[in-house]
């Protein structure tokens, strides 16, 4: 293992890397200077955008100590992955050009130098449509503009992490796509998911079955979203292992990113002008973010007030049950005990389609209300996790 880091850290990731993670060797590339390693998270459990924000980033220092050649030389490896850093991307894949081995990158942050190198040949280039290389670079380019582009970077294999949604990888060698699932539980954390997902699927772990392998590494990150304790972790990675088969085969959760505009999802509330909304604005805000389409009908199509005749509000209740009538999903949201939402949560049922009903305040108390919705969900994260699950069983259906 080769690193960047603060000198405060260098000794604990030394012990670590050595005695927890069994690495051979652990070689410190460079120091960090003039700032700690410190990071907010606006959302750890990735409902929404994580709203990383490096302390102090601007003023970092990034120091070379020990050349990679030198680590080359120790230590031959047969595959090298980068995670990208500002320590100097474009320096650090020239100085690999006669490298024979494997080199993976996960292309998600710090890569705005790495971009227009052509030259070096990359195993795989690991992509989430939650990074900020793809919100800045890639997000409104198709899967098949990506492709072409990544052609040309004399890449062999691209694989696009869609969060909560599976996986995508297209070879090009073959021209062949594959897919996989992902496994949805309860989110303890998110920060470096993505890596683990990387180390599982370079592994290697079911030979050159591109689609198991897809699939293990979505178990394995997974786990690692579950827990804090790294034994925890290691214990749950081998009952994984020791059944590899029995999991790989386990149908997962797939919601393609570029097929989630197509469920627009109805938020029905009292998302009134008088009301606070702030419990929707960021809900709409964590759907948009993972690409889907929430639907505000008082935002869309108007408020009804005091002053309006019966035309105009019969006008504004057909468009709101036209909207209602093409919406996929509803979630209903209870700021309140409000009369609108409990009557579009009756009519909605009636229909048949799925309800997600959001308690943020924990408001809730009738038996009835709650056991006529499909999902009743007290956090954010669980609305989300709900949709995807809906949404899921919607493209398999083909609905």
């Amino acid at each position: 293992m080769a690193y960047y880091a603060p000198n405060y850290l260098v000794k604990d990731i030394e012990k670590f890397g050595i005695d927890v993670l069994r690495a051979s060797n652990v070689y410190c590339l460079g120091n960090v200077d003039k700032a700690p390693n410190v990071m907010l998270i606006g959302q750890s459990d990735e409902s929404g955008n994580q709203l990383y924000e490096n302390i102090l980033c601007r003023q970092a220092e990034y120091i070379s100590i020990l050349p990679l050649m030198q680590v080359l030389d120790d230590f031959t490896p047969t595959d090298i992955i980068i995670f990208p850093g500002r320590y100097g991307n474009a320096r650090i894949l020239s100085e690999l050009s006669d490298y024979e081995g494997k080199i993976y990158i996960d292309m998600n942050y710090d890569c705005d130098d790495i971009l227009d190198l052509n030259s070096i040949k990359i195993q795989t280039v690991f992509l989430s449509t939650s990074s900020t290389s793809y919100e800045k670079f890639f997000k409104e380019t198709s899967y098949d503009n990506l492709i072409t582009y990544f052609r040309k970077k004399n890449v062999s294999q691209l694989l696009i992490k869609e969060n909560r949604g599976g996986s995508w990888l297209y070879d090009f060698s073959g021209k062949t796509s594959y897919e996989a699932p992902a496994h949805i539980g309860t989110t303890i954390h998110s920060v470096g998911v993505g890596d683990v997902y990387d180390i599982a699927f370079m592994s290697e772990i079911l030979g050159s079955n591109i689609a198991d392998n897809m699939a293990f590494a979505a178990w394995v990150s997974s786990l690692y979203a579950k827990t804090i304790q790294q034994e925890i972790f290691k214990e749950n990675t081998e009952l994984i292992v020791q059944n590899i088969q029995e999991f790989t085969d386990m149908e997962g959760i797939r919601v393609p990113w570029n097929e989630r505009v197509n469920y627009p999802i109805y938020m029905a509330a009292p998302d009134f002008d008088y009301v606070d909304t702030k419990k929707l604005d960021v809900l709409e805000e964590s759907l948009l973010y993972h690409n889907f389409k929430p639907r505000r009908p008082i935002q869309e199509n108007g408020q009804v007030n005091k002053d309006m005749d019966i035309n105009e509000e019969r006008a504004i209740f057909a468009e709101d049950m036209r909207l209602l009538s093409e919406c996929k999903i509803m979630i209903a949201t209870l700021l309140y005990n409000d009369q609108g939402t409990l009557v579009e949560i009756g009519n909605y049922q009636a229909n048949g389609k799925p309800i997600i009903l959001y308690d943020p305040y924990l408001k809730l108390d009738n038996m009835f209300l709650k056991n006529s919705c499909t999902y009743y969900c007290k956090t954010k994260s669980q609305v989300i996790d709900a949709v995807f699950i809906e949404v899921s069983r919607m493209v398999k259906n083909g609905e």
